[in-house]
């Protein structure tokens, strides 16, 4: 919270801010200009990679659902690969492709790790 400038309910933190944030969320094409959903999730991609440092943070949701599933998770793979090994920086990185947690196993314990996130929704009685 305060990396964006908000006001931090604590008597003390240590700030070590991000010099960039950068996401890659959701589906969308430009069609009108030629670009396809797939074009545009390498697109946006190919530009996070090329910015981010060891001292980003990014976040990606979902890298491959544009395209086939063994292209997907080929992309997945390399991508998450890549930023782990060369990168370095802080990444969550939301998918559906099992394969990609046996990334944990190659690399030092905790450099990678896998998380498994759910909810419940509470159904309300009222006709509000």
């Amino acid at each position: 919270m305060a990396q964006i400038g908000s006001f931090v309910p604590a008597e003390s933190f240590v700030l070590c801010p991000f010099d960039g944030i950068y996401t890659r969320m959701g589906a969308s094409d430009d069609i009108q200009k030629g670009q396809s959903t797939f074009f545009v999730e390498l697109a946006e991609t190919s530009s996070i990679l090329q910015r981010a440092t060891p001292r980003s943070l990014v976040i990606l949701d979902e890298l491959g659902r544009g395209t086939s599933t063994h292209d997907g998770v080929a992309i997945a793979y390399a991508t998450l690969e890549h930023i782990v090994a060369k990168v370095k920086c802080f990444t969550l990185f939301v998918t559906h492709y099992p394969l990609l947690a046996q990334l944990e196993l190659q690399f030092p314990p905790g450099v990678v790790g896998n998380f498994h996130m759910a909810f419940f929704e509470e159904q309300s009685n009222s006709n509000n």
